[in-house]
């Protein structure tokens, strides 16, 4: 059996991608698909969650296997977790995501399935549509109005010491 998964972005209009992979492809090698087809360096911490039809996370797994932390950290390992035993859990959406640090993600759903075609090579990419967003926030604009470190250097730039600065001569 083939899934189609179709990815969407929330921050990025115009972007489409659909992958078709075997049931059998872990999240691991679905990782792996993804950031070379959207040019992501596949090194950076990323996590795909299970998600409700309303998008809410779900299961947690992650390219480290995290399970012996001390934290009680209940995720999995993208590593051997087949996307076929994610979806037989009633799943039929996932969010990778893909900038830990800005909380980015992506959006993939079930589009469709299908019988394996012979002369097909999979996984691949079935659909390419529009530019994806950039894997770091090197392209997202600051709120420059709630950036507490704008407002300190702001703040930094108008300080002008005087005469009487309280350190004596020696500075």
């Amino acid at each position: 059996m083939i899934f189609k998964l179709r990815m969407l972005s929330g921050e990025t209009d115009g972007f489409v991608r659909e992958y078709e992979v075997p049931e059998s492809t872990d999240l691991l090698q679905l990782h792996d698909l993804v950031c070379g087809d959207l040019g992501y360096d596949p090194f950076n911490f990323s996590s795909f969650f299970a998600a409700d039809s309303g998008w809410n996370k779900l299961q947690e797994y992650t390219l480290e296997d995290m399970q012996d932390c001390d934290a009680g950290i209940a995720a999995l390992p993208m590593e051997g977790t087949r996307l076929c035993d994610v979806l037989a859990s009633g799943v039929s959406r996932l969010i990778f995501v893909f900038d830990m640090l800005s909380a980015r993600e992506l959006f993939l759903e079930v589009a469709d399935f299908k019988p394996e075609e012979e002369a097909v090579l999979y996984p691949r990419v079935a659909l390419s549509v529009g530019t994806p967003p950039a894997q770091t926030g090197a392209g997202i604009e600051a709120d420059e109005e709630n950036d507490p470190f704008s407002d300190m250097m702001e703040e930094f730039a108008d300080f002008e010491g005087t005469e009487d600065d309280g350190f004596g001569d020696d500075f």
